[in-house]
């Protein structure tokens, strides 16, 4: 499903990403792990074409997302990527920030998006917040309904970049419990991840990374 070949990103003139190379398979649960800075969080920004590779290749499937050619407003509606804060849009509500993106980018009819939202907030047990707005939500629900979001668009493969940094232990396990339910559909995930307990429970393989490269590769 992903594939990274040797590599090599850099912010401004530090390298953050360095010869980079390995393959996630379709159904797989990736746990990125390692120290601050080294390289996680840029890992997922790069599959999802948010940060340029000075050199390398990376593929979602069989379409190459580093080349010119490659349309990287069609990969991102197909690899969701879910970040530390929730970047809901705080005017709308639960249900418009849900719907907003199938009917704008994916041309989903509204009627087809309401279902699909209220479908999905069920799963996460949150279809009594459907009109609720984000400032009206604990940070464990605001998270699960950014998570519902990015599902809407239907992804490939879903990103998570320590979405439960921000969190108390009690969101922390509301929003862990909702990542584990999709492990078990068979989506395919990378989780940046400083919670270990719960990358061993849910992850088939744990990469620890260090000063941008990938130090060990343990298959759980």
């Amino acid at each position: 499903m992903i594939r990274l070949e040797n590599v090599t990103a850099y912010y401004k003139n530090l390298c953050v990403l360095q010869d980079i190379t390995v393959n996630i398979a379709k159904g797989s649960i990736v746990a990125l792990i390692g120290p601050s800075g080294c390289g996680k969080s840029t890992f997922l920004k790069c599959i999802n074409g948010l940060v340029p590779v000075r050199s390398g290749r990376i593929f979602i499937e069989d379409t190459e997302i580093t080349s010119k050619n490659t349309d990287l407003n069609r990969i991102r509606s197909e690899v969701g990527i879910v970040f530390q804060q929730f970047n809901l849009f705080p005017h709308l509500t639960v249900k418009k920030n849900i719907t907003l993106a199938p009917v704008k980018v994916k041309g989903m009819k509204l009627e087809e998006a309401e279902d699909l939202a209220v479908s999905l907030l069920k799963k996460v047990d949150l279809l009594d917040k459907i009109d609720k707005y984000p400032e009206q939500l604990s940070g464990g629900q605001a998270q699960r309904v950014a998570i519902v979001r990015s599902l809407a668009m239907q992804p490939k493969v879903m990103l998570f970049d320590e979405p439960t940094s921000a969190l108390d232990p009690q969101m922390t396990q509301e929003v862990l419990d909702t990542i584990k339910s999709l492990a078990k559909e068979g989506m395919t995930m990378v989780v940046v991840t400083h919670e270990m307990s719960f990358a061993y429970e849910v992850a088939d393989r744990i990469i620890y990374m260090d000063k941008g490269r990938i130090k060990e590769g343990i298959e759980n």
